[in-house]
């Protein structure tokens, strides 16, 4: 399966090279065909894939009080439903991935002009991580991403429920509420100086021993809160440091080069507040959470996949375009061998 995404990734780097001289029609076909392929691969991925197991058993032993308190609502009445009509865990996959790999597509071809170069983000780094490993957060993001819209034209009530239908997927999805009350807010002075200061913050704050857990109220996600500290106890390193992770020095240099040149990208790109933001808010979770360690990865990972998008946005300010895009399937290349390989299929 690696050498199966590996491929497409690579295929979705020498299109991005392409991609200012296709017409519309050419990029259509192509991610049409990139887009069969992945809901292929997530849906008969190996069982031996990182989290496969867990999910057949929550697919089978859904009706379990321990599921019910870390499972949610959706994958528990589909799993109910599917297994009332006879299918197997496949059929979950499938509806998972035919719901979120089409309509990030599709939103990946409304939020960037570049979208080929967005999508080596994605293959190289979101696609294994939430669309193969973590479903039912993959399906959440592609809702997240089209909240976005609706919340930079002003209509937060179908952002909200754009909010709520990504809840139901996956409860993680309301560390997303920060950016539905302030996203679309124009980044002026006040706004560059906050998100500047925002990381540093974030790093005194957890020298100093703080945690954001504790603010976090329990009812209908105490379960899950529990489930990760237990996983974290069990099987996170001792010595994990988010802001000595070279992804997380680089995301870093991403966020003060988009506050340095924020002018010129929104020029381009009307989405620049709300996806800056979310950028400086992934990493502001990844350290406030650290104390649970894959709590602070997941709400990171959650909202990462918007980088998929920002990411692109390098191409409005480093020129030749080329230099960027060989850049960015560096990294995420380094990536993929370290995190996805490493941490993931080998943990």
């Amino acid at each position: 399966m690696d050498i199966l995404i590996l491929s497409i990734f690579a295929i979705v780097t020498g299109l991005s090279l392409l991609e200012d001289h296709m017409s519309a029609w050419q990029k259509v076909i192509f991610l049409f065909s990139i887009c069969i392929a992945l809901i292929c691969i997530t849906t008969f991925k190996p069982m031996t894939t990182a989290d496969a197991a867990n999910y057949e058993k929550y697919f089978y032993f859904n009706d379990t009080i321990l599921f019910e308190t870390i499972t949610e609502p959706t994958y528990i009445y589909l799993s109910r439903l599917y297994i009332s009509l006879g299918f197997g865990v496949i059929s979950i996959f499938l509806t998972y991935a035919l719901i979120a790999i089409p309509l990030k597509f599709t939103l990946f071809w409304k939020l960037t002009p570049f979208i080929f170069t967005a999508m080596i983000v994605y293959t190289g780094i979101y696609f294994p991580m939430q669309d193969v490993v973590q479903i039912r957060s993959g399906v959440a993001v592609a809702f997240l991403l089209w909240s976005i819209i609706p919340l930079q034209e002003g209509r937060y009530l179908w952002a909200t429920v754009l909010l709520l239908t990504a809840t139901l997927f996956h409860y993680s999805s309301l560390a997303f509420l920060p950016i539905l009350l302030v996203g679309n807010m124009k980044i002026g002075k006040f706004w560059k100086w906050t998100l500047a200061i925002s990381i540093p913050i974030c790093i005194l704050l957890y020298l100093a021993g703080f945690g954001a857990v504790n603010l976090i109220p329990g009812g209908a996600i105490e379960g899950k809160l529990e489930h990760y500290k237990e996983v974290s106890e069990t099987g996170a390193s001792q010595d994990y440091v988010p802001y000595k992770q070279i992804s997380f020095l680089a995301e870093i240099v991403m966020l003060y080069l988009f506050i340095f040149f924020y002018d010129t990208i929104h020029r381009n790109c009307r989405y620049a507040p709300i996806l800056i933001k979310v950028l400086a808010l992934e990493m502001g979770y990844l350290i406030l959470f650290a104390d649970i360690e894959v709590l602070g990865k997941r709400l990171h990972d959650l909202l990462g996949a918007f980088d998929a998008i920002t990411f692109s946005c390098l191409l409005y300010i480093i020129r030749p375009r080329y230099v960027a895009r060989i850049g960015l399937a560096a990294f995420c290349l380094f990536h993929y061998i370290v995190h996805m390989v490493n941490e993931i299929y080998f943990h």
